[in-house]
């Protein structure tokens, strides 16, 4: 009984035991061990040393060689990507006055009509404004009315006052006459007081013409008052109606029509949307911008590298994924006057001679340019691009970043020319990139120690 009590405490007190605890220091060294990976996965190309790899220059050489079909059509020279813009420029409908928008009337990507409405903008003040103006040219007409009316009656009294002094020269005469008929009788034929008396009307007369002129002297100059008068509500009036045409501009104003005949490419008002004309916002003012589908260009980007090649009215071709089995006609017509310094590019304006509804602006495109055809087969002011046969493998080519210090698997498109232990590249390199010579072993984005072989 003692040994059975015995076993089971030495049991009780074996099961009691607690389990053995994890190191301290083992969670710390795991964390240490998992940045040490992190590190190592991240630095591993700059703690490794860089393999040295020899490296060859692009290089362009004038001339080439092209197949009869291609003689036929132009030598293509060289290739670029664009993106579509209106030809030559886009299109703004634009507020003329300030305003609130009412109402707007079409959407992006909608077919207009020259003169149809894109929008409205709040047009009470405008209609109160206008019926203003129209009551005061109606209020100057009739004041020019009065006016003229004033005129015509003081030139009557100016007649009437001619009629006055001529009457009164008249008197004035008869008077004279007889002063000097009693004056030639004598004294002794005539009584003293007849001669005082003739001699006296003689001097009322006279005294009567010159009142009577200066009442029609006076007349005349009202006259000429008035008639100045006149030409100032003349032109009060014509002023009234000058606000007038002003105030129902200011109204049809309010309605924003389109000014060609085209496709709205982007729509720049909402109703409720305030349009100011003297703002720094270039666009404060615009409505809507438009552009007329059949009026299309590629805006090329071309590397100066090929940059030699291009010419106003050079040939080329476009193509746009959107409608991949259709190849268009172009034209170049402008090539800008400053290059990109960031992009190493020169931008030039290709027309499209035959675009499609369906092309829209900002779509990327592939352009191709062409020399001009030639009979003999030979690339006039072309460039062929050459690299060594020894960098071309399976239709790629490793290029060297200079900058990353880093090499980049590139696929090229190789024609069967060869010459010297250089090959000659029609797509995927350009002139001045280096060339991995050799490049077995390497992995894309491998940071490398380039050394320039000696040509």
């Amino acid at each position: 009984m003692k040994a059975s009590l015995d076993s089971l405490t030495r049991s009780a007190s074996t099961e009691a035991k607690p389990p053995r605890r994890m190191p301290a220091w083992l969670v710390p060294a795991a964390i240490l061990t998992g940045f040490a990976l992190l590190f190592l996965a991240l630095f591993r190309d700059r703690l490794l040393p860089a393999p040295t790899v020899e490296t060859a220059l692009v290089l362009a050489i004038p001339g080439g060689t092209e197949s009869p079909a291609a003689a036929a059509t132009g030598n293509l020279l060289f290739q670029a990507s664009g993106w579509i813009e209106p030809d030559p420029l886009p299109i703004k409908a634009t507020a003329l006055l300030d305003g609130v928008i009412d109402a707007v009337h079409v959407l992006e990507g909608q077919q207009v009509a020259k003169g149809d409405p894109l929008a409205s903008l709040v047009d009470a003040d405008a209609r109160l404004a206008l019926a203003a103006a129209e009551q005061e040219h109606r209020m100057k007409v009739a004041a020019r009315d009065a006016q003229i009316a004033a005129v015509a009656s003081a030139r009557k009294k100016h007649e009437s006052s001619k009629a006055i002094v001529e009457a009164a020269r008249t008197l004035q005469q008869e008077a004279a006459d007889q002063n000097t008929r009693i004056s030639d009788l004598g004294k002794g034929a005539i009584s003293e007081s007849e001669i005082v008396v003739a001699r006296l009307r003689l001097d009322r007369e006279r005294l009567q013409t010159l009142a009577a002129e200066a009442i029609s002297g006076e007349a005349e100059s009202e006259v000429a008052r008035m008639e100045l008068e006149t030409k100032v509500k003349d032109a009060e009036a014509a002023a009234a109606a000058v606000a007038v045409d002003q105030a129902k501009l200011a109204l049809e104003r309010t309605r924003i029509v389109s000014p060609i005949e085209g496709r709205v490419l982007r729509l720049l008002a909402a109703p409720g949307q305030k349009k100011m004309l003297v703002m720094d916002d270039i666009d404060s003012s615009t409505i809507a911008i438009l552009y007329q589908p059949d009026q299309l260009q590629v805006r090329v980007d071309v590397p100066l590298a090929d940059a030699a090649g291009l010419s106003v009215g050079q040939p080329a071709k476009i193509r746009c994924s959107l409608l991949p089995d259709r190849v268009f006609s172009g034209e170049v017509t402008r090539i800008t006057g400053e290059a990109d310094l960031q992009r190493n590019t020169l931008q030039a304006k290709v027309r499209i001679l035959d675009p499609a509804d369906q092309l829209r602006p900002e779509m990327l495109s592939r352009v191709e340019f062409f020399g001009n055809a030639s009979g003999t087969g030979q690339a006039t002011g072309s460039l062929a691009t050459w690299i060594p046969q020894a960098s071309l493998t399976d239709g790629a080519a490793w290029v060297f970043d200079p900058d990353a210090k880093r090499v980049a698997k590139r696929a090229v498109q190789a024609s069967t020319e060869t010459r010297d232990g250089f090959v000659r590249v029609l797509e995927g390199l350009r002139p001045g990139e280096q060339v991995v010579l050799s490049p077995q072993g390497l992995r894309d984005g491998q940071r490398v120690n380039p050394k320039s072989a000696r040509p």
